[in-house]
């Protein structure tokens, strides 16, 4: 099936009866949700056709998903932990780069340390740094009053809102707002006033959470155009949209597939924003084919970044296993030393960070800070270990041992 904007394009004359032959399909899928496109007064319904391509699309996350939870499954635990920390620094440093906003992945995971260090001061992204770590750690209640949107979007956005931007409304924005491309051309106004956006705020939460034939995931997709359409926040409303978009795939799928996203739209920010431009064009009519298939596409994509990733890692850490198991040095000290380097790898190949430090390997091994140092030194002298800085100290396996 031709998505409704290019027949429009390719068939003009043939538009209005194809239309009829879509509103009259025995699969179609009518939603009640409904679009005002820019500069019309047509009131369009919101609706889909599901095809054996989006069927396809969907099958697809299914598979990659169970490989994802393959690979993953038997990671050791220092793995495991750095590649969580590692997915969610990638999130959140392509969901700003999305937005515009100025971070670094350094600065991201450096936080996310300061937070699991439990450190008093609340470091930069505290609060959206902890919202994602829920998804990894922690069972998640899921929005279900525009409340608790508002309440995500605090969370998400804390700090990073410029003071021009602020929400002076009960949950939402009072004013109207223009969505533009980078030349300034506006191509879209969220809706207004705030009675309105709060009505379809809780119409989107109502559509996702209700119990239906349709595929969650294909939900989660239409309910992050219809969440872009609101646009209920003056900024911010995309941070906000994918993060709500991460709860529910956590619900459905495995915690990576859940938290790569971001990464994956952060590499084709074109076309991102143009099916948003599709899609609210009078010319298609309310379909939702083409936005969601897009869609899908980004998850299927940030999938098989990380599967190629996951795959790589542990052949180096396999690759670094065998190193050290058999070195003849090691053989001839306990085994500690050989599970201090182990946990290293698993921190050099998974982490963000190759270095770490030894409050966090002594999470891992059953020995005192006191001996894990004096084991680490031995190791520094062995040129198996590489130290930095002093307070802290900082230690990663040596690149030459294990290469």
């Amino acid at each position: 099936m031709e998505y409704m904007h290019k027949f429009h394009y390719k068939h003009s004359n043939d538009v209005e009866k194809e239309f009829k032959k879509r509103m009259e399909s025995t699969n179609i899928e009518k939603l009640d949700l409904t679009i005002c496109p820019f500069r019309s007064n047509k009131n369009l319904n919101l609706y889909f056709i599901p095809t054996l391509y989006t069927m396809n699309l969907v099958n697809n996350i299914e598979k990659n998903n169970s490989l994802l939870r393959e690979l993953s499954l038997l990671l050791p635990d220092g793995a495991k932990e750095s590649l969580h920390d590692d997915i969610i620094a990638n999130e959140l440093f392509s969901t700003n780069q999305i937005e515009g906003i100025k971070s670094s992945k350094k600065e991201i995971v450096q936080s996310m340390r300061e937070i699991k260090e439990r450190n008093p001061k609340k470091p930069r992204f505290y609060s959206m740094l902890k919202s994602y770590l829920k998804i990894l750690y922690s069972d998640n209640r899921l929005p279900r009053t525009t409340k608790d949107i508002r309440d995500i979007y605090n969370n998400i956005t804390a700090s990073e809102i410029d003071e021009k931007n602020k929400i002076e409304g009960p949950l939402f924005r009072k004013e109207s707002v223009n969505v533009v491309t980078v030349t300034n051309r506006v191509i879209h106004e969220g809706v207004n006033p705030h009675y309105l956006i709060e009505q379809k705020v809780q119409e989107l939460l109502n559509f996702l959470n209700e119990d239906n034939k349709i595929e969650m995931v294909i939900k989660i997709a239409i309910s992050h155009y219809y969440f872009g359409y609101i646009h209920p926040f003056y900024d911010g409303n995309g941070r906000t949209s994918r993060f709500i978009n991460s709860l529910y795939l956590n619900e459905e799928y495995d915690k990576l597939t859940a938290i790569s996203l971001s990464r994956s739209i952060d590499n084709d920010k074109k076309t991102y924003y143009e099916i948003f431009d599709t899609t609210n064009k009078v010319i298609n009519r309310g379909e939702l084919n083409y936005f969601i298939d897009k869609f899908l596409g980004f998850i299927i994509n940030g999938q098989k970044m990380l599967i190629e990733e996951l795959k790589i890692k542990k052949s180096q850490l396999e690759h670094a296993k065998n190193i050290i198991m058999y070195d003849e040095n090691l053989n001839k000290l306990n085994d500690s030393y050989k599970d201090i380097l182990f946990i290293m790898a698993q921190i050099f190949y998974f982490s963000s960070e190759e270095y770490t430090t030894v409050q966090s390997l002594s999470k891992y091994v059953d020995l005192s800070e006191k001996t894990l140092r004096k084991f680490l030194n031995e190791l520094i002298d062995m040129k198996y270990v590489v130290k930095e800085g002093i307070r802290p100290a900082q230690y990663k396996i040596s690149e030459d041992f294990i290469e």
